[in-house]
């Protein structure tokens, strides 16, 4: 019995740990997304450095990184293994980050250590191979999602092979990695809206910072209109906007239908409710005649 209880003591230990590792890992992490869009965001927007004022866009849509990746991660600090499909679209992601970048810059290879340790330290690590849903496909988040690749997929292969071309041609935009990273933070924002739809746990979360992210991009996208490289332009900047809106609204509606069906999903008896008056009844009956015999012993 004594090793018993020492055994569940150190497993107890363990998992209190692991849980630390965790919440240290997200935390750092997502310190540092923040801290290199905000700081790059600062040096082109507010003091205008005239070497970043080319890359307003490109360097936009790394705070646009920083928001999609970044908001996963706060959201999981916070019960992550009610949340597995925000870890699986992060392990998802880095993974395509990583396989991405290495073809132009090895160093990427670092992410796969990030994974390896997220992965190592989530709390529930079967839960990132499952599937189960907390309802049906969510055809409006699917269908939306699949009009957004429509319109992300022509512009992310160009920019592949800006990317490809601009490396020999030593165009800066290109080794920067902007054109590479633009392309996969499309192939993300398509990937992310493609698991929302799946509602998987915590799919409520990924909508709403899809839809986010879609908004700050359709917002500077209108600002620098067509005079930045590889921006999207007034017209398609209002249109990630309202995308962006309708992603958050879906994700909202869809999640109150969610809870009606799950409220209404456990339907009562006829025998229960006939039996409900009769228990009240009893439980009443018992309750008078045991105040009566106390007033009589008084």
């Amino acid at each position: 019995m004594f090793v018993a209880k020492k055994q569940a003591t150190s497993s107890n230990n363990i998992q209190k740990w692991r849980s630390r590792g965790f919440s240290l890992l997200l935390s750092l992490f997502a310190l540092a997304l923040f801290a290199a869009g905000g700081f790059e965001f600062f040096n082109a927007w507010i003091l205008r450095e005239p070497d970043q004022v080319p890359h307003l866009w490109h360097i936009s849509e790394l705070v646009g990184l920083a928001i999609l990746l970044g908001g996963t991660l706060l959201a999981l600090l916070r019960q992550p293994e009610k949340k597995p499909l925000l870890a699986q679209f992060l392990v998802l992601g880095l993974s395509i980050l990583a396989v991405g970048v290495m073809f132009f810059d090895t160093k990427a290879a670092a992410l796969f250590i990030v994974i390896g340790l997220f992965i190592a330290l989530y709390p529930d690590t079967r839960a990132l191979l499952s599937f189960s849903r907390e309802g049906r496909i969510s055809l409006p988040l699917l269908g939306l999602t699949v009009l957004m690749a429509l319109f992300l997929a022509p512009v992310a292969v160009k920019e592949i092979q800006w990317q490809i071309m601009g490396m020999t041609e030593n165009d800066m935009h290109a080794l920067l990695l902007h054109w590479i990273g633009s392309a996969l933070l499309m192939i993300l924002l398509v990937l992310a809206g493609e698991l929302t739809s799946m509602k998987r746990s915590g799919w409520k979360q990924l909508g709403i910072i899809t839809g986010v992210t879609y908004c700050f991009l359709g917002v500077i996208a209108m600002i620098l209109q067509s005079d930045y490289a590889g921006s999207w332009g007034g017209g398609g900047g209002l249109f990630a906007i309202i995308a962006g809106v309708w992603y958050i609204l879906f994700t909202l509606l869809e999640a109150h239908k969610t809870e009606q069906k799950s409220l209404t999903s456990v339907p009562v008896s006829a025998n229960t409710q006939e039996a409900l008056p009769m228990l009240d009844a009893g439980k009443l009956d018992a309750t008078l005649t045991r105040n009566t015999k106390q007033l009589v012993e008084v």
